[in-house]
Order: structure tokens, then sequence, then C-alpha cells
């Protein structure tokens, strides 16, 4: 009986650390969105949808102003499959959900050429949004700023077609 355990005990181990391995993030129809900001000179939004659609709008206020005109530059696409794991990855490793509201609004000094990220992730009809002024000396969670940085990549390499 003990040798039927022995056996079985590694089996139920490994087991469990496959399944657990192979679980998703425990996103489901999610929302993410993130803009970065610098005030009255650019914004740049990305949305994506639960279905792997996204949009990335790029507004560069600074010049519009001179033309009288707003030219947003607009992408849109569908994330391959890859993409969406990583995105899903990163926003659960990223403490979201146990972050406060705001960061590194509440010194003084010049908030006007200050940039400012927002993030917002939609889930189950509750949302959590988060803003971080990019001077905070706060820290951030090594998640959160792996989402960020990802995050811009991606714009970054997407809307460099564009150009």
């Amino acid at each position: 009986m003990s040798k039927i355990f022995n056996l079985c005990l590694p089996v139920l181990f490994l087991s469990c650390l496959i399944s657990g391995c192979d679980r998703s993030s425990g996103l489901k129809d999610f929302t993410y969105r993130y803009s970065m900001e610098s005030v009255n000179n650019f914004k740049v939004e990305f949305q994506l949808n639960p279905d792997s659609t996204y949009q990335i709008t790029r507004h560069n206020y600074f010049f519009d102003k001179f033309e009288g005109k707003a030219r947003p530059l607009i992408k849109e696409g569908i994330l391959t499959q890859e993409e969406f794991d990583i995105f899903a990855g990163l926003i659960a490793r990223s403490k979201l959900g146990k972050m406060k509201d705001a960061y590194g609004f509440d010194r003084k000094g010049d908030v006007d050429n200050s940039i400012v990220y927002m993030v917002e992730l939609k889930q189950d009809e509750k949302s959590k949004f988060v803003s971080v002024n990019s001077g905070t000396d706060e820290h951030l969670p090594d998640g959160f700023n792996h989402l960020i940085a990802f995050t811009g990549e991606f714009i970054s390499d997407k809307m460099e077609v564009l150009e």
C-alpha cells in the first residue's frame, strides 16, 4: 500500500503543477485602457477590448494649435493570440487592484510639463483607475512598471507604420 502511495504522490504533485502552469491569468472579458499625456502638448491613448481588438490614438496638441485643426493619428487592429496573452499576463501581474488611485500629484512644482499615465481596467462592470505623475518618488509595483513599458513599446511599434 505504501508503494502505491509513494508512486501516486509524485504523479499527483506533477499534475497539480502542470494544471497550475496551464491556468490563464484569471482575466475574462476585460477592457484595458492606457493613456499618456503631457498637458497641452500630446496625448496617446490605447484601448484593448475583450475581443482582442485595439485602438491607438495619438494627439499632438502643440502642433494642432498652430494649424488650427485637430489631426489625431488613429490605428486600429486585432492582437494576435500571443500579444493578447502577453497583455493579459502583464495586467494580471500588475497588481492594479491593490494600487492606490493616484501617485505623485501631491508634490509642488511645474506640473504643466509633467507626463501623466492613466490606466483603467474594466471587468465585470467594475473599473479600477490608476493615475501616475511620472515624476513621482513613490514606489510602484514592478508588474505595473512592466505593463506600462510593454504598452508603450507596443504603441510605438504599431504607430511606426503610420508615420
